[in-house]
């Protein structure tokens, strides 16, 4: 998975490129963790270019959005795939993420990706 960090002011902008599993979770528990230390911070983890997720890429979002909350900031998902939404739908992570769609992620992130 390749994992590509843009930040402005006090929001980041994680995008996902390729499978997020047991095999890669840790990259980005690490790439949160070594990027964001500050607090109030906006995080957005963008789920476009994702094209698989598994369990252990399901708990590593609920851990990084524990670990964003715990720094009083805010994390939401954007730009899922079809299969990638109906895994947060059956899953139950709807009601634990903000899901931006394509149009609301280029409102509120346009200007941190486009430096």
């Amino acid at each position: 998975m390749e994992i590509n960090v843009h930040k402005k002011d006090n929001k980041y902008v994680f995008d996902l490129d390729g499978s997020l599993d047991i095999y890669t979770s840790l990259d980005l528990k690490s790439a949160l963790e070594e990027n964001v230390k500050e607090s109030n911070v906006d995080v957005c983890i963008n789920l476009e270019k994702l094209n698989y997720i598994d369990s252990s890429g399901i708990g590593i979002l609920i851990k990084s959005l524990n670990y964003i909350q715990s720094l009083n900031g805010t994390m939401c998902v954007a730009n899922l795939k079809p299969s990638i939404e109906k895994i947060f739908k059956v899953s139950g992570l709807t009601t634990y993420f903000e899901i931006l769609t394509q149009e609301e992620f280029e409102k509120r992130y346009g200007n941190v990706i486009k430096q």
